[in-house]
């Protein structure tokens, strides 16, 4: 289990309720999700200015920068540069916004600001939230990519070297430590090279728990014992199968992570008569 905080903070700073021209507002996408212009625009048309909200920005010494409600100001924006047409009252409501205006915050603080904002409402993806996360400096996101890197992976790609489900491999290093996830990955490219089905979440899940369980297991000897039950997508399957039991019944994220504990334990298993190691009972 790991030991290590890996909770949001940032630091106490002025934070000021006012008025804002949203024209004069500025966007930084590396501390915030990408902007959706067809969103926006989709928001502009049918803007309904008292379920607005509060827009949060950051003070910077080149102007303010939206943190939070991006797609509503640029909205906004849309509708006092003319690009969308809206009733006249709808315009004029907009002209000045109320904002909350948080100030001498980093880059670093505003993208950890995104995140504790949208967290709790899961309105951000798992590939957003990582890659501000990274920005922000955020010790499990920064331990997690350190790890990446190493392994020449790239998160949202569905290439050989591209590792999806970046929600699962956090939830490993959370548990376990980022230590096991480089042991994890290690483990699955001795065994089935690099493949995009090499790096899924659950199967390096499933490492990561018999790794974590049972440190004393020699590393190369558990990828050879993996290597023979077939190619990464094959022991995939395997895994969902267990999950559902043949598909009499559903499974979860966490049913999956049972399974793959049961598949990559029965491996090192098979064929052993000796340094056997327990199987979970996933039904229980």
């Amino acid at each position: 289990m790991s030991a290590k905080d890996y909770s949001y903070d940032i630091p106490d700073h002025p934070i000021e309720y006012i008025k804002v021209d949203p024209r004069t507002i500025k966007f930084d996408p590396r501390a915030q999700r990408n902007l959706n212009k067809a969103r926006a625009q989709a928001i502009a048309e049918k803007l309904v200015p008292t379920a607005l909200g509060t827009p949060i920005l950051s003070q910077r010494e080149d102007g303010q920068y939206a943190v939070d409600g991006m797609h509503r100001v640029y909205a906004c924006q849309l509708i006092l540069t003319g690009k969308v047409s809206v009733p006249e009252k709808v315009r004029e409501a907009v002209q000045a916004i109320h904002c909350e205006v948080h100030l001498d915050l980093s880059t670093a603080n505003e993208a950890s600001l995104f995140i504790i904002k949208n967290k709790e409402s899961s309105k951000v993806g798992p590939n957003d939230e990582f890659r501000i996360g990274v920005l922000a400096g955020h010790p499990l996101f920064q331990d997690t990519n350190n790890v990446l890197e190493k392994h020449e992976l790239k998160v949202g790609s569905s290439a050989a070297n591209g590792l999806r489900g970046i929600k699962g491999i956090l939830g490993i290093v959370m548990e376990h430590g980022p230590e096991v996830l480089d042991l994890s990955l290690t483990i699955a490219e001795d065994a089935w090279g690099r493949s995009p089905d090499t790096w899924h979440s659950v199967t390096i899940g499933g490492i990561a728990t018999v790794m974590s369980k049972h440190p004393e297991l020699k590393p190369a000897e558990l990828a050879q014992k993996l290597k023979r039950q077939g190619d990464p997508t094959s022991f995939k399957a395997k895994i969902q199968t267990i999950a559902t039991n043949n598909n009499t019944r559903a499974d979860g994220t966490k049913g999956r992570l049972k399974a793959a504990h049961l598949a990559v334990a029965s491996a090192w298993n098979a064929n052993r008569r000796v340094n056997r190691i327990p199987v979970p009972n996933i039904f229980e």
